[in-house]
């Protein structure tokens, strides 16, 4: 039996009768002078099959031998499940992700029993990380079930940090010597301090390596990656529980958003393809308090997690109006942030982003009905004017380099072919001129190419190079532009365009899930 993403109250139920659900009490219980009991946490969770079995039996999560899961699996372990209000789409897992034959009454059970041990969980409290004579990592041992003190002294764990701070860290901004890395010096030193990131930062690694082909280090099995990933989904399921009862620290907070991040990579690095979005709109609703809070102005190690965040949902919202799930508040916050800026991640002017993401939240607007359809014309063509007069002399960019500016033109242009598909993706061909203008773009310093991934044409030039230097395959890019290229060859005696979105997110589509570019 599924669970519904907004059930009946604690009294309602246990009087077995309708419930309005009317918040933050019931309107029935308040008619009737009763006690509401309230609802239910808004997160729900739920525990991996083999993760259970592999504490069961005291044995590896999984062993060589047995066939491995993908991220599509990992990602659906957990929902997250939200007032209808505040996100417009359905982050519940496939029934299929529960283990087969498990009683409501165990996952009840489940739920008490996370709940008892919540108050118990300090996750930066080195102290508490001694061991005893049987906390030994060994074969016998998942690693799950070992301290932080304990990974960080194996051998594997010191060479898989070492790569992440010189290999990795490097693949996910635009890499210069003479600016910060947010990754190495926000994302590295918490991995020392909390259990969850050191999981998300080594599942990351090895996954990357693997992908990459990376001959300097060992293959990394396919079961230390899932124990990781497992690790991590834990961790992020105890923190999302705990804030909805009693609250966040800062370091928390930023915990919390940091494996996020790394699950999101994860996925960006295995796949490309995010099973129902569920790890970015789960953190949407902490972004959305952050974002109203004076401490992200002071705080750069918040702005860049909320930065990363943002443009992460930007980015897949470009795949589909609707799949856009942070508030303008965050997206404005980014906007006016002074301790760290967009154009340092990823290239793009943050006006650009701002105004783009006004743009995708009025496309998910008008689909939903909420702006008619004269008023999203009217503001399509104030934005296609915005980005036509944009000058990309008139901000300052982090160093003197030419290239920044040779990016932030390119970003422009794809600004421009996102709004000119609104409102109907088919209406404009692809040989109109305004189209060709801005898909000829000017050519970028392949350090750039790890982060500009439109238009489609030079992608397909880019990407064996993207490949080369970041690591990131991005396989569901690539069967992505191979599906659209021979619609549109099959289709070629036609007029008229074969969008992309089709492919991506689309009411012919059964399942919709986040194509993450990155």
């Amino acid at each position: 039996m599924k669970s519904r993403t907004n059930p009946a109250c604690g009294t309602c139920r246990k009087k077995c009768r309708k419930c309005d659900r009317a918040r933050p009490v019931c309107n029935r219980c308040r008619a009737k002078g009763l006690h509401c009991e309230g609802y239910p946490p808004r997160f729900l969770f739920f525990q991996d099959q083999l993760s259970s079995k592999g504490h069961e039996q005291n044995d590896p999560v999984l062993s060589s031998s047995e066939p491995s899961p993908s991220s599509m699996t990992l990602c659906a372990q957990y929902a997250v499940a939200t007032d209808d209000e505040s996100l417009g789409q359905d982050t519940r897992p496939n029934s299929t992700t529960a283990t087969n034959g498990q009683s409501r009454n165990t996952n009840s059970q489940k739920k008490r029993t996370s709940r008892s041990n919540l108050s118990q969980r300090k996750p930066y409290n080195a102290s508490d990380t001694t061991t005893t004579s049987n906390d030994v990592i060994g074969p016998t041992k998942t690693l799950s079930a070992a301290t932080i003190d304990e990974i960080l002294t194996l051998s594997e764990t010191e060479k898989l940090l070492s790569y992440f701070d010189k290999t990795l860290c490097r693949a996910l901004i635009i890499d210069t010597d003479d600016l910060h890395n947010p990754f190495r010096g926000y994302i590295l030193p918490l991995a020392y301090r909390d259990i969850g990131i050191l999981h998300g930062v080594l599942g990351l690694t090895m996954c990357h390596i693997t992908s990459s082909g990376k001959t300097e280090t060992e293959n990394a099995s396919v079961a230390r990656i899932i124990e990781h990933q497992l690790s991590a989904l834990q961790s992020l399921s105890s923190l999302l529980m705990k804030e909805e009862i009693c609250g966040l620290t800062d370091d928390e907070q930023d915990v919390l958003l940091a494996v996020v991040i790394l699950l999101v990579l994860y996925d960006i690095c295995e796949t490309g393809v995010s099973s129902h979005g569920v790890h970015l709109t789960g953190a949407g609703y902490i972004c959305g308090k952050l974002a109203q809070q004076p401490k992200v102005i002071t705080s750069p190690r918040t702005t860049f997690l909320l930065t990363a965040l943002a443009w992460l949902d930007v980015l897949r919202a470009f795949s589909g109006a609707e799949k856009l799930a942070y508030s303008d508040n965050v997206r404005r916050c980014v906007l006016e942030a002074d301790h760290f800026n967009l154009e340092t991640l990823v290239g793009c002017p943050v006006e650009l982003f701002y105004e783009i993401g006004c743009v995708l939240t009025a496309g998910k607007q008008y689909m939903d009905g909420t702006l008619s359809g004269d008023a999203f014309q009217d503001l399509l063509g104030g934005a296609e004017q915005l980005f036509r007069v944009w000058d990309p002399q008139s901000i300052a960019f982090p160093s003197g380099d030419p290239e920044w500016i040779q990016l932030a033109e390119a970003y422009r242009h794809v600004c421009i072919i996102r709004v000119l598909r609104f409102p109907d993706t088919w209406a404009v061909p692809c040989e109109d001129e305004r189209i060709q203008s801005s898909v000829t773009v000017p050519s970028i310093h392949s350090r750039y190419r790890n982060i500009y991934t439109s238009p489609k044409r030079y992608i397909e030039f880019c990407m064996r190079e993207i490949k080369k230097s970041t690591g990131f395959p991005h396989p569901a890019m690539n069967e992505l532009l191979n599906r659209v290229w021979d619609e549109r060859h099959r289709q070629a005696d036609r007029p008229g365009n074969i969008p992309w979105m089709e492919f991506t997110c689309s009411k012919d589509l059964v399942r919709q899930h986040d194509y993450l570019m990155f």
